[in-house]
């Protein structure tokens, strides 16, 4: 008996699990609640201008690869890294946030607020690369 699978929404994740099933065999039914596929990676046209809702960078990259590995296919484009990753301000405070890759140098901007960032932030990525370990 051939396995089926149904999938929830069209947007990149929904269309990449579709792919990587399909190429194993699986019939893939995908129901989309919008008129066409992209889910985020789409846009708004409303009064003569057009509004991307996507994203505006991908922070994972490795998994576009590891997707274009897995189903054969070369990807259209190519990566380079950003550092920082983008930046943050929040309403009535004039200080600007980086996003650095580097939690060291994240951790000196909360230096004030939170003292022990870094240490937090090293506990939590341990605690959830363990959690997400390809064996659990």
């Amino acid at each position: 008996m051939e396995k089926s699978v149904l999938i929830a929404g069209a947007g990149l994740g929904g269309l990449a699990t579709a792919l990587r099933l399909s190429g194993k065999g699986y019939k893939v039914h995908i129901v989309e609640k919008n008129s066409q596929p992209g889910g985020r990676v789409n846009q708004i046209k409303k009064d003569g201008f057009t509004f991307d809702t996507g994203p505006s960078f991908f922070s994972m990259s490795y998994e576009f690869k590891q997707f274009a590995a897995e189903c054969n296919i070369e990807l259209p484009f190519s990566y380079y890294s950003l550092d920082p990753l983008y930046t943050v301000n929040f309403r009535g405070n004039p200080k600007t946030y980086f996003l650095y890759k580097d939690i060291k140098k994240l951790a000196e901007q909360f230096i004030e607020k939170e003292p022990d960032f870094e240490q937090k932030m090293h506990r939590y990525l341990d605690r959830f690369l363990r959690f997400h370990a390809p064996n659990n």
